[in-house]
């Protein structure tokens, strides 16, 4: 492995794009190769079979760019495929889910930390699983919120919202009542209502999966060497499955900015 080799980050869809913007904001220099499977999405509503063989398609797509490092920006592919990713392919492999629970762990008071993700990710218990590794004696209470991708992904995600309001008020009301100080934002698209989230739980620690995970990339290739410090501005590649003019026309609300370079369609 060298350090000019790029970073490779997949996700479902769009969504891992938040990932990206943390990667781009904290590692600057860094070259990333972006592959978001959207012929194929949501993984959420997968088997964990199906689940496994895409993110290893996801990998080995990424690996012909000789990345040094892959970012699972999925929630969902994390919590189903990451140990099967990580035995596979001799590289370092970093998700969303350990690197968020970690964070929930050192920032909550009275070890209560809630989780808010797709239905996969909640039904796997991988953030249960995750946290109580760390400490057993915290308490986690998770909720499925179907409903906060498509509003996302139309638009739809700014505090003043009263549809927003509405929707965040009715998933996130049953972790108020457990008085929860610490809220995990368990799925890539999630960081857009952080926000919105922050106004229906303006006393609550939020954590998003995405900065956490930056955090924690940072750190391995420190240890290992391989953080690119050539201080020039890193390039960014965008690869999709699926319909590459949509992917392009919502990339801007999930990076805050309009992409630096074209986006190319291929076939696994």
């Amino acid at each position: 492995m060298k350090k000019e080799q790029p970073i490779g980050v997949f996700d479902s869809g769009l969504g891992g794009l938040t990932v990206v913007k943390s990667l781009i904001e904290q590692m600057p220099d860094e070259d990333i190769i972006y592959f978001g499977d959207t012929a194929r999405v949501p993984y959420g509503s997968r088997s964990s079979e199906t689940i496994q063989t895409y993110a290893c398609q996801d990998v080995e797509f990424l690996l012909q760019y000789q990345v040094k490092a892959v970012v699972i920006a999925c929630n969902t592919a994390d919590s189903m495929a990451r140990t099967l990713i990580e035995e596979r392919y001799d590289l370092p492999v970093v998700g969303v889910v350990g690197p968020a629970a970690q964070k929930a762990v050192a920032q909550t008071a009275n070890g209560k930390i809630g989780v808010i993700g797709t239905k996969a990710t909640v039904n796997s218990g991988a953030y249960e699983k995750a946290v109580k590794a760390i400490d057993p004696f915290m308490r986690v209470f998770s909720r499925a919120c179907p409903l906060l991708v498509p509003l996302v992904e139309n638009g739809r995600f700014q505090r003043n919202d009263k549809v927003v309001r509405i929707i965040l008020d009715e998933y996130l009301e049953p972790l108020h009542r457990e008085n929860i100080d610490t809220l995990v934002l368990g799925c890539t698209h999630y960081p857009l209502l952080k926000e919105a989230v922050q106004a229906c739980l303006p006393d609550v620690n939020i954590i998003s999966s995405g900065e956490a995970s930056t955090d924690t990339l940072r750190e391995l290739l420190t240890r290992h060497n391989l953080l690119n410090d050539t201080k020039e501005r890193g390039e960014h590649r965008y690869f999709v499955s699926d319909d590459a003019a949509t992917f392009t026309e919502n990339a801007e609300i999930f990076l805050g900015r309009s992409l630096d370079g074209a986006v190319q369609c291929i076939t696994l």
